[in-house]
């Protein structure tokens, strides 16, 4: 364990240096200055992996003086001493030694000594740190002590010193200062007593506290010659698997982890609710599903926005309306199995398909929906699943939906916006009909016209798969153009076990032990079946689908007008 000042001054005497395998140093001011607030703040920043060796590597040593442009200069470890080289944490360190040693572009790193007010915005700033030059830090600083006369009491000036000087000031120092300020700036005493603790804490967080920034060094201390040390090849492979990150956390996770950390009842309730509300169906609802009801619910838009949890406000609307949207959630599973008769979200596209439903039904009493909804509601669950509008850009979709077709309604009015869900489809998606509908999603249409529900089969055999009645092969071998081929009427639903048996077997062979019932279900008229009749079969089973599909999902044409 070492302190911030223990590193750099390693870094001071090149004991600590840059392999020539680290990109150039890229973050902007506003990083560094970030940084600096955070360790203020006490946030710990890190760990920073270093390697021990000995070996003639090519390396840089770390700027103190920051130019734009200039080019770093390497050198070799012929000598073969003792090196420590930085694998992870190269922008942290290096901003650092800037900060406190050095300047960038010939400016210095300033710190308000008068910041650090107390905030309800996790995100903003606190501790102010800004690159000046010291000529016109000290124009501000002479600014703010002419205004000190008629500043309003309940108003905190600003007062910049380079880092690197406090860096360096003694205790006596720092308590001269403080007098010496707080009697030229006419301070309350508030903020004197801030002046205070911000010096204090300016030296406890760079000299003192061992806790903020960690260090793991490979082969430390290890003899010079020890075969347990890494090879270069090795430290290399390290480097790289670091930089590749691995398996990147998705939004939802990182604002979950958010989520635990202010709301630590979360961190049980919600897995619970997901596993419970998975239950018999195959909707395999997840965290992400949740956290996205739960964002476009609270009025936080669709987009997982880490950002905003980083207002307290925001985290308690969640927690408060959390419960509720788990019952809207059940609700609209039931509603989906009870009166659409679907199982799956996969097959109305996705999970996200089903956001705006929740959203609907989180605003209804009690999250019942009204008997003269029931129709209204279920054309629209069928709608949004055969259109597929939430699959793609689904983030922006939910919140154009959410606020368009829920937000504007009167709030004694239950209705749902059926008209509204029309209109919005019909321009993102370009559906003027339909059939067009029909051809947006072949695995929802066809279940439902032959009334499967989408749930997971226990025997994997009997998944459902969508299928060709008349074989690709052989169609393409007729001359029939890809089209037609894939026309919607030549698909229907077979269990898998049976499709991988069909092979390319004729239409009349294969189908000549279906029943009569099973054909009238999947609208087969068994006399069709035959290659001479294939165009009058697709244009006459394409006709009863959209038949059939009409009743089923209380769709026409007109609605699109």
């Amino acid at each position: 364990m070492t302190t911030i000042m223990g590193l750099l001054n390693q870094i001071q005497r090149d004991d600590v240096v840059l392999p020539a395998i680290q990109r150039d140093f890229v973050w902007s001011e506003a990083q560094t200055e970030m940084l600096l607030d955070s360790l203020m703040r006490g946030y710990p920043i890190g760990i920073a992996l270093l390697w021990e060796t000995h070996n003639d590597i090519q390396f840089r040593r770390f700027q103190k003086d920051l130019r734009t442009g200039a080019l770093p200069t390497y050198r070799d470890n012929g000598r073969r001493r003792r090196l420590k080289v930085v694998l992870d944490g190269q922008q942290r360190l290096q901003s650092l030694y800037i900060a406190l040693y050095g300047a960038r572009d010939g400016r210095l790193i300033h710190f308000d000594v008068l910041s650090g007010q107390t905030s309800d915005d996790s995100e903003e700033i606190r501790y102010l740190f800004e690159f000046k030059s010291r000529r016109n830090a000290k124009a501000e600083n002479k600014d703010t002590a002419k205004e000190a006369k008629e500043r309003p009491e309940d108003e905190t000036p600003y007062w910049w010193i380079p880092a690197s000087e406090l860096f360096a000031m003694t205790a006596r120092a720092q308590r001269d200062l403080v007098q010496s300020l707080s009697k030229r700036l006419k301070l309350s005493p508030d903020d004197t007593l801030l002046l205070d603790e911000n010096l204090t804490r300016f030296d406890s967080v760079f000299t003192k506290n061992e806790h903020l920034l960690r260090l793991s060094t490979i082969d430390e201390n290890l003899p010079k010659r020890s075969p347990a040390r890494m090879t270069e090849t090795d430290v290399l492979e390290i480097f790289v698997r670091i930089n590749r990150q691995g398996t990147a956390l998705s939004r939802s996770d990182l604002i979950f982890s958010m989520l635990k950390l202010n709301w630590k009842e979360s961190a049980e309730g919600l897995p619970e609710f997901v596993d419970a509300v998975n239950n018999g169906n195959s909707f395999d609802v997840d965290t992400d599903f949740v956290v996205r009801c739960l964002f476009a619910v609270s009025g936080l838009g669709g987009k997982l926005d880490i950002d905003l949890l980083r207002k307290q406000v925001n985290v308690e609307r969640l927690q408060t309306n959390y419960a509720q949207c788990c019952d809207a959630i059940r609700a609209t599973i039931d509603f989906v199995q009870n009166e659409c008769g679907c199982q799956s979200s996969q097959l109305l596209g996705s999970s996200t398909t089903l956001v705006p439903i929740v959203a609907y039904l989180f605003g209804l009493p009690r999250h019942e929906v009204p008997n003269a909804q029931i129709d209204r509601l279920r054309t629209g669950v069928y709608l949004f699943g055969l259109a597929k509008p939430f699959s793609r850009y689904g983030e922006s979709r939910v919140g154009s939906f959410v606020k368009t077709g829920l937000d504007i309604r009167d709030p004694d009015d239950l209705s749902f916006p059926l008209e509204s869900a029309f209109q919005l489809v019909q321009g993102w998606e370009r559906i003027e009909s339909l059939e067009g509908l029909a051809e947006s999603n072949h695995a929802l249409t066809l279940h439902l016209i032959q009334g499967l529900s989408g749930s997971r089969t226990q025997y994997s055999r009997n998944a459902p798969e969508v299928d060709h009645i008349f074989p690709r092969s052989e169609l393409w071998r007729k001359g029939y153009k890809e089209s037609l081929v894939n026309d919607l009427a030549n698909f229907w639903i077979l269990a898998k076990g049976k499709n991988r048996n069909k092979s390319n077997r004729r239409p009349k062979d294969y189908f000549a032990d279906v029943s009569k019932t099973q054909l009238d279900r999947a609208l087969i008229d068994r006399e069709l079946l035959d290659y001479r009749k294939y165009r009058r079969f697709t244009r006459e089973r394409r006709a009863a689908i959209l038949r059939r599909l009409a009743r089923k999902v209380r769709i026409n044409d007109a609605m699109f007008q």
